[in-house]
C-alpha cells in the first residue's frame, strides 16, 4: 500500500487544462513533492509541466497512475501500464459495476488485465486519497477542498462513495473546523478494499482512529480478523440493507440473523464502535482519539450557567451508564468561595449566581482549574457561549493543566458563528473536543468509554485453541432429509455428546414403549411429532404440553401419530419446570463466517427479537460479554423472585455450541430453542441443525 501513500511518482492519464484532468494536477501541485507527469496526446504542457502522448513516453520509473479518462478507454491504459511496469493504479473515473452490465464487463476486464500483469487497483468509481498531514491530494475534487483552510487531525476516514468523500471533506473543514489525517474513497472496490486500506491506517503514526463508511463487505472474515486483532478504535457507519445473512431461513438463528442485525453485532463484538450518520460516525472517531483516554469507571463534573442544561445532561448522563462525579471536601469549600452565601455547591456546577459577583474574575476558569484537581473527577464537561462579551477563556491554558492531572475537557457550544468559529479552531488546534448538542457529546463519551472497557477486556484465551477438549466419536449415518435437516431427536443426541444438557426424552412407537416411558420418566410429559423436514412443530400442532395423566398421554400419542400421517417420529419429554426461556443458535455465514446468536427465547423471538450474535468459536470470557448483551439482561440476574441465570453454565454451553459449529464444516445452522432455565440451569427443550444440502462422504465421518 505505500505506493498509493507515498509514490516517489505520479502519472495522471487524462490530464488536461480543464474540469477533472485540470483539477487533478492542481491538487498535485498544491503539496506533493514527487515527480507529476501528465498524459494526454492533445497537450505539450499542462499548468507548466511537460505532458506525455501515453504512459510509454514516459522515461523515468512511475511509482502510481492516476486515471482520469472515460471507462472505455482504461483496459488499452492499464495494458500500457503493465509495458510500463506502474504496478499501481488508481482509477478515479466513473461507469463500471455501478452503472449496470456493460460497465462490469469493462471492470471484470480492468481486473483480468491487473492480475495478469500483477498490479493493484484503486477503484474505480471514486474520489483518490487525500492526505492533510502530507499536503498529498490525489483526487480531481475541486482545490477548492484545501483553499479555505486545512486543519490537521488525528482520524482517517475510509468511505465507499465517491462524491460523499468530496462534500464529507468540505463540510469538515470548512463548515464544522474538524481536523483528519487521511481520506480513502475506495469507490466500487473491484481489487483494494478496506482490508488493503485499514491495516496501513492502523499502523499509521499519523492515525490514532479509523472511521469507515461501508455499503458492502465482500471480505467480512478478514474484516473481522483485522478489527479483532487493531490496537486503534475503528467506528463503522454501514450503508443500505446487507446481504450478509444467512441465505437459508429453516431455523430461527438464521431468520434472527436478518440483513442487517448480524453484521452490526459482529462487529460490534470485535470492539467496533458503530455510528448511525456520517456526522456521527466523524464525532465519535474524535473522542475516541482524545488523548488520555476516558476511563471505565468515568466521572463526570458539570459546569453550566444554566440550571436546565446541568440538569439535562445528569439525564442523558445516567442514560448513557455515565457517572456524575461527588465531588471531594476540598472541591466544595473552594468552589463555596465562587458563590454568594445563599448558594449550596453541587454537581451540576451552576456559575450563573458566580458571575454576579466574579463577572471580572474568570469564574469559568476558577471553576475549571478547581475541578481539574478533584481526584474524583476523570471529565469536565463544560457549557460555554462564545461571542456575547463574558468570559473568554484561554483554551491552551486549561488544555495544558487538563493534561498534567490527567484529565479531559468537552464543551458545549453556543454563541455568535465568528466567535464559534474561532473558538472551535482554537480548541482543534488544542486537542479539546467541542460539540453542538449536549446529548451528541455524552453519546460521544460514552462511546469512548465502551471502547476503554473493550481494551480491558481484552484475554489471552484463544477461542481456537481445542487441547484438551474432549470431542465425541464422529457420526456419520445422520440420515439426512433432501434440504439437510436433522430432526430433534438426532439434533440433540449430538449436543449432549459436546456436554450440551438436554431435556430427558426418548422415542416412542407403540403403546408398551408410551407406557414404559411414562412410568420411568413420571408425569407432566411432552408428545412431540417429528418430521425431518420441518423445525417449527407447534405450527403444524405437534407438540402437546402438560399431559398428566396415562389416558391424556394415550389419547396426545393418537393424535400426533394421525397428523403424521404416517410419516416421522413420536417423541416424549419430561415436561420441566421453567422460569423463562433463552434461545441459543449457530449460523455460518457466507461473508462473516460461523457465528454464535443467544438471546431470550420462546415465542418472543418472533415477536420482539432480543438477539445479540457474536463470531465463533467463542472464548469462555467472549461468551460471558455476549450474554451480557441482550437488552433484558436484568431478567438473567433474577426477576420477580426467579432464581438468576447460572452464567457459568451458560457461558460453557455457549462455547460447546460454537466448538461444534466451527469444527464441522459442513453444518450450515444449529438452532436450540427455546433453552429452558430451571433453577437457573440451561437446558436444551428443542433443537435442529442444519447441514448444507449435498451429504458428505461416509468415510471420515464428522467431528460431532
Amino acid at each position: 500500500m505505500i505506493f498509493f501513500f507515498k509514490p516517489a511518482s505520479i502519472a495522471v492519464v487524462g490530464a488536461s487544462e480543464r474540469r477533472g484532468g485540470s483539477q487533478t494536477i492542481r491538487n498535485l501541485l498544491y503539496g506533493y513533492e514527487g515527480d507529476i507527469y501528465p498524459v494526454n496526446p492533445r497537450y505539450k504542457e499542462i499548468h507548466g509541466l511537460p505532458c506525455y502522448p501515453s504512459i510509454d513516453d514516459i522515461p523515468p520509473p512511475v511509482d502510481l497512475a492516476i486515471l482520469v479518462v472515460p471507462a472505455s478507454v482504461v483496459p488499452s491504459v492499464l495494458e500500457a501500464c503493465a509495458r510500463k511496469g506502474v504496478y499501481r493504479v488508481m482509477i478515479q473515473s466513473g461507469g463500471y459495476a455501478e452503472v449496470g452490465r456493460a460497465g462490469k464487463d469493462i471492470q471484470d476486464r480492468c481486473m483480468t488485465i491487473a492480475r495478469q500483469a500483477g498490479i493493484r487497483l484503486w477503484g474505480p468509481n471514486c474520489m483518490g486519497l487525500v492526505d492533510i498531514p502530507g499536503r498529498n491530494f490525489f483526487t480531481f475534487m475541486s482545490p477548492r477542498i484545501y483553499e479555505d483552510g486545512i486543519i490537521d487531525g488525528r482520524v482517517s476516514l475510509i468511505v465507499q462513495s465517491g462524491m460523499l468523500s468530496a462534500g464529507f471533506l468540505v463540510d469538515l473543514m470548512s463548515q464544522r473546523n474538524i481536523g483528519v489525517s487521511k481520506i480513502c474513497s475506495i469507490g466500487n472496490k473491484a481489487d483494494i478494499d478496506e482490508c488493503d486500506v485499514l491495516p496501513y491506517l492502523l499502523n499509521d503514526p499519523e492515525t490514532d482512529v479509523v472511521a469507515l463508511y461501508l455499503e458492502s463487505v465482500p471480505r467480512g472474515s478478514l474484516l473481522l480478523e483485522i478489527l479483532r486483532n487493531a490496537q486503534k478504535p475503528v467506528v463503522v457507519l454501514k450503508g443500505g440493507k446487507s446481504r450478509l445473512g444467512a441465505q437459508s431461513a429453516l431455523s430461527h438463528t438464521a431468520s434472527l440473523a436478518g440483513d442487517a442485525r448480524l453484521l452490526s453485532d459482529i462487529l460490534e463484538s470485535a470492539g467496533v464502535i458503530l455510528a448511525n450518520d456520517f456526522h456521527q460516525m466523524v464525532d465519535l472517531a474524535r473522542a475516541l482519539a482524545i488523548k488520555p483516554g476516558i476511563p471505565t469507571d468515568c466521572q463526570v463534573a458539570i459546569v453550566s450557567f444554566s440550571g436546565a442544561a446541568g440538569i439535562l445532561s445528569c439525564d442523558l448522563l445516567e442514560k448513557y451508564g455515565l457517572d456524575v462525579a461527588l465531588f471531594s471536601t476540598d472541591t466544595i469549600t473552594s468552589l463555596g468561595n465562587l458563590y454568594p452565601d445563599w448558594m449550596p455547591v453541587g454537581n451540576p456546577v451552576d456559575l450563573f449566581p458566580a458571575m454576579e459577583l466574579h463577572w471580572r474574575e474568570l469564574p469559568v476558569t476558577q471553576a475549571v482549574s478547581i475541578l481539574l484537581k478533584d481526584p474524583n473527577v476523570d471529565v469536565l464537561l463544560v457549557y460555554f457561549v462564545a461571542g456575547l462579551g463574558g468570559e473568554e477563556l484561554d483554551l491552551a491554558d486549561l488544555k495544558n493543566k487538563a493534561d498534567q492531572e490527567g484529565k479531559i475537557i468537552v464543551f458545549w457550544l453556543l454563541g455568535r458563528r465568528k466567535a464559534q468559529r474561532e473558538f472551535r479552531l482554537l480548541a482543534q488546534k488544542c486537542g479539546i473536543l467541542v460539540y453542538d448538542e449536549i446529548s451528541r457529546a455524552i453519546e460521544c463519551l460514552s462511546a469512548a468509554v465502551r471502547f476503554q472497557g473493550y481494551k480491558a477486556s481484552w484475554t489471552d484465551e484463544d477461542p481456537r485453541d481445542f487441547s484438551g477438549f474432549d470431542s465425541a466419536l464422529p457420526i456419520t449415518d445422520r440420515s439426512l432429509t433432501q434440504n439437510g435437516v436433522l430432526d430433534e431427536y438426532e439434533s440433540k443426541k449430538i449436543l449432549k455428546n459436546r456436554d450440551i444438557p438436554v431435556v430427558e426424552e426418548r422415542l416412542v412407537s407403540t403403546g408398551e414403549a408410551l407406557k414404559e416411558a411414562a412410568r420411568e420418566m413420571g408425569f407432566p410429559l411432552v408428545v412431540k411429532g417429528l418430521l425431518s423436514d420441518e423445525m417449527h412443530k407447534t405450527d403444524l400442532g405437534l407438540v402437546k404440553l402438560g399431559i398428566g395423566s396415562q389416558g391424556d398421554l394415550e389419547m396426545a400419542f393418537r393424535e400426533i401419530r394421525k397428523k403424521l400421517g404416517g410419516r416421522g417420529k413420536v417423541l416424549i419429554q419430561r415436561q420441566i419446570d421453567t422460569d423463562f426461556e433463552l434461545i441459543a443458535g449457530f449460523l455460518r455465514d457466507a461473508q462473516l463466517g460461523p457465528c454464535v446468536m443467544f438471546g431470550m427465547g420462546g415465542v418472543f423471538s418472533e415477536i420482539d427479537p432480543d438477539v445479540r450474535f457474536a463470531s465463533a468459536p467463542l472464548s469462555y470470557q467472549e461468551a460471558i460479554k455476549l450474554i451480557s448483551r441482550i437488552r433484558n439482561r436484568k431478567i438473567l440476574e433474577g426477576f420477580r423472585g426467579m432464581m438468576p441465570l447460572k452464567t457459568d453454565q451458560m457461558a460453557h454451553f455457549l462455547v460447546n455450541l460454537s466448538r461444534l459449529g466451527v469444527e464441522n464444516s459442513d453444518i450450515e445452522q444449529i438452532d436450540i430453542n427455546p433453552v429452558s432455565i430451571t433453577g437457573g440451569r440451561p437446558v436444551a427443550v428443542d433443537a435442529g441443525i442444519v447441514f448444507k444440502c449435498e451429504k458428505p462422504e461416509k468415510t471420515g465421518g464428522i467431528n460431532l
